[in-house]
């Protein structure tokens, strides 16, 4: 079977939860489109669970992309702060402080070679893998949202991201947060990375598009 995640922020209690749930085995695959890292205490331990496991696959998030614009070898001006601002803090100290420099720059190496977006056909239906949606420029698959009455994105392939709270797209704010299915769009970002009691981590099968919930 053909998994998909977004967004987990730290939250390695839920995803394991998640992976018990749909008794994921080594003959599935899982790909994790992006933000694993930040405003939970877990996204090290999380990502270091990832690199281990060779049928996870993680596509780049915002938040591995401000991590490695602060903490890697371009050291782009101002990412510190904008990072912090976007809950960066936890990721920092545990990689500056806590983790072994040989670790750390593996890790760094496994965030830089992530993917910003994959293409996968399941049962002969086309999929495109984004955290924030589909464009040619880099910067703006991380950053991009789509928009609930835009067109769909491709003619022959239906995009799954990630990044927006479904919320955002539904208008509902006082429901438990649900994938959001779009025109040519499922985004399955339900607030895992948030405190607010509504929130829950999706998990999207490619297989037959079932969705689980935790």
């Amino acid at each position: 079977m053909i998994y998909c995640m977004a967004d987990l922020h730290g939250h390695a209690d839920r995803f394991e939860e998640m992976l018990r749930l749909i008794s994921f085995s080594p003959q599935d695959t899982l790909y994790i489109i992006g933000d694993v890292i930040d405003r939970g205490k877990q996204g090290i331990p999380l990502l270091r669970r990832i690199m281990d496991a060779p049928n996870m696959v993680l596509l780049k998030g915002n938040h591995e992309q401000m991590c490695l614009d602060t903490l890697g070898p371009q050291n782009r001006w101002g990412s510190k702060a904008l990072w912090t601002q976007n809950g960066g803090s936890a990721t920092y100290r545990e990689l500056v402080y806590r983790t072994p420099k040989q670790e750390k720059w593996a890790i760094l190496r496994f965030l830089a070679q992530c993917p910003h977006c994959l293409d996968v056909t399941v049962n002969g239906r086309q999929f495109h893998l984004v955290h924030g949606f589909p464009s040619p420029d880099p910067e703006q698959r991380l950053w991009l949202r789509p928009e609930p009455d835009a067109p769909p994105p491709f003619p022959d392939r239906t995009a799954i991201v990630g990044h927006t709270p479904t919320c955002f797209l539904t208008g509902d704010f006082t429901s438990p947060l649900s994938v959001w299915k779009g025109n040519g769009v499922i985004d399955i970002d339900c607030g895992c990375g948030s405190d607010s009691p509504l929130s829950r981590l999706a998990c999207l099968r490619l297989d037959d598009l079932q969705i689980f919930y935790v």
